[in-house]
C-alpha cells in the first residue's frame, strides 16, 4: 500500500490564546523541546511514509523556521519528503482554505499526480503516538473506502469532539460534531484515511467541511470504518487541556520518550543547562541552554531560559528564552518566548488585591484558562520589577507593564 500524506496545519487554534497570535496551533511548543506537529511528523517517519504534504495558512512562519528541509525528520530527500503549501503560492494569494476539506480541493492536483492508492489525513495540532501502519493494515482489509481514527474519552470531554458511534463490525452508524452531551463513548481524533480515488469522487467546489461534507454523508452511505486507538494521546486544544497534558509529563515523562519511537525536532544548538551552588530543582522538565539559580518546581523550561537568584518558579511553563529576575515568584503561569520578567515580580498570585484589577491592560478574561486560574504571559512581552499579576491574569504579546 503506498500512502500520501496530508497534513492539516492552517488552524489558529483561538482557544489557545495568546500562545497562538504569532504562531500556528502546529507551532505552539510542548513538552519542553517539541513544536507539537513534531509529533505527527515523527508518527510519519516511524511507520515508514515519507511522501509528506503541510497545509499551511495561519502565521505559517514559525512553522516554515522549524519545518525547512525536513532533515530532523529525514525527510530532506530527492524522491518525496516534506513539503509546505499555502494558498497563496498557487496564484491565489486571496483565495484562502475556507475549511479543512477546501484545504485539500485547493491542493488536489497532488492527489490526482500521487501514484499512492491512499491518502491519509491528519490534523498536525495533536500530540500522539501512533503507528499508522496498524490503522492502514485494517483499512485494505476491510474493504472500507474510508477510515477514521477514535479513542475513548471521558462524559467530560466529549463537548470537545465529533463522537462517533460504531457497530461490533467496525462500520461507523452515526457522527455527532462536539455535542452538548452525548452517550457515544469514542471520539473522532481528525486522523482519516481514505482510499485516493474515493476522496477525489467526494472532494468539489462545494465541499468545504471534511466532517460535515464528507464525512457524514460517507457515514449515511455505510462507507466509513473505525479504528479504535488505545495509546498515548492529548487534546492540547485549550489552555486548560494543554496545561494538563504539559503536566501528566512530569508525573510520567515516558508517555513521549519511548526507545523505539523517539519524538524528533529541530534542535538548538545549545549547551547542557547550568544549575547555581543555590539552585533548586524538583519534578521538573529543564532543557539545554537554561540558567538556573532559583527554584523550579513542577515546571517545564525550554531552551535558553534563565531563573534568577531567589527566583521560585512553581507549576509553570516557561518558552524559550524568557528571564524571570531575582526574587520574582510564578505561579501556575505559563510564559511565552523571549519574555522579561522584572525582579521581586508576583505572577499568578493566588488572590488579588482591587489595585490589581485597574490597569486597563491587564487582561482579567473569563476564558477556560481564567476559571482554572492559569495566567497567560505573551510572546516578547516586559514586567518591570514589582509587577503583580493576579491568578488567571492574560498579557498579550509586546506588553509593557510597570
Amino acid at each position: 500500500m503506498k500512502i500520501l500524506t496530508m497534513i492539516l496545519a492552517g488552524g489558529r487554534g483561538r482557544e489557545l490564546s495568546v500562545l497562538t497570535r504569532h504562531r500556528a496551533k502546529t507551532s505552539v511548543p510542548f513538552g519542553g523541546r517539541y513544536r507539537i506537529i513534531d509529533f505527527c511528523l515523527s508518527n510519519c517517519v516511524h511507520s515508514g511514509l515519507t511522501d509528506i504534504a503541510i497545509l499551511a495558512q495561519y502565521n505559517p512562519t514559525s512553522l516554515m523556521e522549524h519545518i525547512r528541509m525536513g532533515k530532523p525528520w529525514d525527510l530532506d530527500r530527492r524522491s518525496g519528503g516534506v513539503y509546505i503549501m499555502q494558498p497563496a503560492h498557487r496564484g491565489k494569494a486571496a483565495n484562502w482554505y475556507l475549511g479543512t476539506a477546501d484545504a485539500l480541493l485547493q491542493n488536489i492536483d497532488i492527489i490526482r499526480n500521487s501514484d499512492s492508492d491512499t491518502v491519509l489525513v491528519l490534523s498536525g495540532d495533536q500530540v500522539y503516538l501512533m503507528d499508522y501502519r496498524l490503522m492502514a493494515r485494517q483499512h485494505a482489509e476491510s474493504n472500507n473506502p474510508v477510515t477514521i481514527a477514535c479513542k475513548a474519552v471521558s462524559p467530560k470531554q466529549r463537548g470537545r469532539f465529533g463522537m462517533v458511534s460504531m457497530s461490533k463490525d467496525g462500520i461507523v452508524r452515526d457522527f455527532q460534531e462536539k455535542p452538548v452531551a452525548s452517550e457515544f463513548h469514542n471520539a473522532s481524533l481528525g486522523i482519516y484515511m481514505f482510499d485516493r480515488k474515493y476522496l477525489l469522487d467526494c472532494l468539489s467546489e462545494n465541499k468545504r467541511d471534511i466532517v460535515f461534507d464528507i464525512l457524514m454523508p460517507s457515514i449515511e452511505r455505510g462507507d466509513v470504518g473505525g479504528y479504535l486507538f488505545g495509546g498515548y494521546w492529548e487534546d492540547t486544544g485549550s489552555i486548560p487541556s494543554y496545561f494538563k497534558a504539559s503536566m501528566r509529563l512530569l508525573k510520567n515523562r515516558s508517555l513521549i520518550t519511548k526507545e523505539d519511537w523517539s519524538i524528533f525536532t529541530r534542535g538548538e544548538g545549545l549547551a547542557p543547562a547550568k544549575f547555581s551552588a543555590r539552585a533548586s530543582v524538583h519534578d521538573s522538565i529543564v532543557a539545554d541552554g537554561c540558567v538556573i539559580e532559583g527554584e523550579v518546581r513542577g515546571s517545564i523550561l525550554f531552551p535558553g531560559v534563565h531563573i534568577g537568584r531567589d527566583v521560585q518558579v512553581i507549576d509553570s511553563i516557561i518558552f524559550s528564552g524568557s528571564r524571570i529576575i531575582n526574587g520574582s515568584r510564578v505561579l501556575r503561569t505559563i510564559i511565552d518566548k523571549d519574555v522579561f520578567v522584572g525582579s521581586d515580580s508576583d505572577i499568578g498570585r493566588k488572590r488579588a488585591a482591587k489595585k490589581d484589577f485597574l490597569d486597563p491592560r491587564l487582561g482579567l478574561v473569563g476564558g477556560d484558562h481564567g476559571k482554572n486560574r492559569i495566567s497567560l504571559i505573551g510572546k516578547n512581552t516586559r514586567l518591570h520589577s514589582g509587577c503583580v499579576l493576579p491568578a488567571g491574569s492574560m498579557i498579550e504579546p509586546e506588553s509593557r507593564m510597570r
